[in-house]
């Protein structure tokens, strides 16, 4: 058949655009065209042949059941589009410009059936790998979406037989084959639809399985950080185009476990679900969730007012200079109490950072580049000594120690930003720290030490074997006490 436009018309009886091999659309028209012996259904066609159940897994019953409309019927002018109902606008995670097939089950199809066709589960976002086969997917020349209506068939023009050469490290490999199976499992599902409330307390309430959040579901986020970097390599995470900035308080991770509004991608879902070992079905399946829990507190009249007061007074006049975080850290049980129930006299009486409040254009930056230096170096020794699980020192942590804004990263603070890269500790230098906190700490509380339990009481993943390995070399020093 030589005319697009007339295959068009008879597939759908009417001249329609289809313009994602994704989503396709008006899948209703297409059945009403079958003969009438066909017993292929819509519904069959979206759920079986189609993303569909992988990129709504993640979405409310409200907005599935909409793009399931849309495909069935077509968007008849509808506002959004299914790829922007899904997240696919404003998302970091694009999905494949072009169709992607395994060699290996295209030699079969050809040796067997003559002909081979598009699999849909070597379309899923982030799949490297075949699950049948474990070779590595191959992009064809054809692409996934488009403004016309092409009819490509998988064959010896768009494809071939010949392996790509994996140079993918073990690790990654099986990673990503767990992801694919995990991911598979979503396509094939069709799990009842949870809200992203729900969705994002299931999380916290794992989280805080693992010591990762406080009973009330605070979270962790410096360890749970610490964490996922360990157990995914940075370079999967970049091939997953979930790469994270440590330093940065808006990398993806940070925000993906708030409850905001924003869609999150499926790829990003299942990596984080990966990371706590949790399977796709006890997401779905599990009826109760706990999340945050709202603590109110009430103003205790036992407490005298007046003497925290005077408690609080005498704690500046003692530490003349020191800013609010530096007040907070000497006084924490006394800061605590009268941030919380005399916040107004609070404000009114302690002092706030005395830099960045002149106006621009009149900064002394040589000056301030003194000043600052001073005081990091300053906070470098309050986060060396404070008590409790230790805090690596990076740039990050010894700006909120100080309490300063984003002005403090300023290239003119010459001398300052130069101390900060120098004293940036190395990651295997805190964790060598953080070790022997914890050895100190579990032997004066009379545990048992052994390096597995050093490991997880320290916060790290107990399967991490670098983190062991230095365990065992301090274990073998003796003198860690």
């Amino acid at each position: 058949m030589v005319s697009k436009r007339a295959l068009i018309e008879d597939l759908f009886g009417r001249y329609v655009v289809v313009s994602s091999s994704y989503f396709p659309q008006y899948i209703d028209l297409f059945i009403s065209c079958l003969p009438p012996t066909s017993k292929v259904t819509s519904k069959e066609i979206i759920e079986e042949h189609t993303l569909f159940n992988f990129y709504t897994s993640f979405l409310s019953k409200e907005k599935t059941n909409l793009i399931y409309e849309m495909m069935g019927k077509g968007s008849n002018g509808a506002k959004l589009n299914i790829e922007q109902l899904i997240g696919f606008g404003g998302s970091k995670v694009r999905k494949p410009s072009y169709l992607k097939y395994c060699p290996l089950c295209y030699k079969e199809d050809m040796d067997t059936l003559g002909e081979s066709y598009w699999r849909i589960h070597h379309q899923i976002i982030g799949a490297y790998y075949c699950s049948k086969h474990h070779v590595l997917l191959k992009e064809s020349t054809v692409l996934s979406t488009g403004s016309g209506t092409e009819f490509i068939c998988t064959d010896e023009q768009v494809c071939n037989e010949k392996l790509l050469e994996d140079n993918y490290s073990d690790t990654i490999k099986l990673l990503n084959l767990r992801y694919i199976h995990n991911a598979e499992l979503l396509l094939n599902g069709n799990f009842p639809r949870k809200k992203l409330t729900y969705i994002i307390d299931f999380y916290i309430d794992r989280l805080r399985e693992r010591g990762l959040a406080s009973t009330n579901g605070n979270l962790y986020m410096k360890d749970i950080q610490e964490l996922f970097l360990n157990f995914y390599p940075k370079q999967y995470l970049k091939m997953m185009q979930s790469d994270i900035d440590p330093e940065s308080p808006s990398n993806w991770l940070r925000l993906f476990v708030r409850n905001n509004k924003k869609n999150r991608s499926p790829l990003r879902h299942l990596l984080f679900l990966q990371f706590l070992g949790v399977k796709i079905d006890n997401l779905f399946q599990n009826k109760k969730v706990l999340g945050k829990k709202v603590v109110s507190v009430q103003y205790n009249p036992s407490f005298d007012i007046q003497k925290r007061r005077e408690q609080w007074l005498q704690l500046i006049k003692e530490n003349p200079g020191a800013n609010r975080s530096q007040l907070k850290e000497k006084g924490k049980g006394l800061h605590t109490w009268i941030y919380r129930y005399d916040w107004d006299w609070y404000d009114k009486v302690t002092p706030k950072a005395a830099l960045g409040k002149e106006k621009a254009g009149t900064i002394d930056w040589e000056k301030r580049d003194e000043e600052c230096l001073r005081l990091v170096s300053e906070a470098v020794e309050i986060i060396l000594q404070r008590e409790g699980k230790p805090i690596r020192v990076t740039p990050s942590s010894i700006r909120n120690t100080l309490g300063f804004g984003s002005w403090f990263h300023n290239e003119k603070l010459v001398r300052t930003q130069r101390y900060l890269k120098e004293v940036k500790e190395d990651i295997d230098d805190f964790r060598v720290r953080k070790i022997k906190w914890a050895i100190n700490e579990m032997l004066s509380k009379g545990h048992i030490v052994s390096p597995y339990k050093i490991q997880l009481y320290a916060g790290f993943d107990g399967s991490n074997k670098k983190v062991r390995k230095l365990i065992l070399e301090i274990l073998g020093t003796n003198n860690h006490i």
